[in-house]
């Protein structure tokens, strides 16, 4: 089988084409909050670590460049979401840190994740959703290798976590 009628062709044309549309339907539930997916994804893991995260490590757990990384921490930061300090011992070290501003926040920004994936997903079972959870980890574990250190971290999202 080739093209269309291979089945392999149709999941990797489906799997960007979902998470193309999925990000395009978070970004617009999420903007009358103030932020994106992009930010979205930088506040959820700086919620898992009250410590604060320096900004080379945050840039691994949501896989994109540090460079990209500081434009979308300079609009959180000017927006009041996360402040940087710089790091005891080594001030050219900046940890970053969850406003109060944004510690409430997070119940609201995780209910419109939560409601998005009750839409999307109605009418599918738990049992076929895990079934794709392992698929796309199986697939990923095979692309980090691949794709390098900044998109091949090897934690897995909170969210993807949460759902296994």
């Amino acid at each position: 089988m080739t093209g269309a009628d291979d089945p392999t062709y149709r999941l990797g044309l489906g799997l960007a084409e979902v998470s193309r549309l999925w990000r395009h339907v978070l970004d617009a539930r999420l903007k009358p909050l103030g932020l994106s997916t992009a930010r979205w994804v930088a506040l959820v893991n700086l919620s898992a670590h009250p410590e604060g995260l320096t900004q080379n490590a945050l840039a691994l757990r949501v896989g994109i460049k540090g460079s990209t990384l500081v434009r979308q921490l300079d609009l959180l930061e000017a927006d009041g979401w996360v402040e940087r300090r710089s790091q005891p011992g080594d001030r050219r070290v900046k940890r970053v840190f969850l406003t109060a501003r944004a510690r409430p926040a997070l119940a609201s920004i995780a209910a419109v994740g939560t409601d998005l994936r009750r839409e999307l997903l109605r009418g599918c079972s738990d049992a076929d959703v895990r079934t794709c959870v392992r698929l796309l980890g199986r697939v990923k574990a095979r692309l980090q290798p691949l794709a390098g250190p900044v998109a091949g971290d090897e934690r897995p999202s909170p969210e993807l976590a949460a759902a296994e």
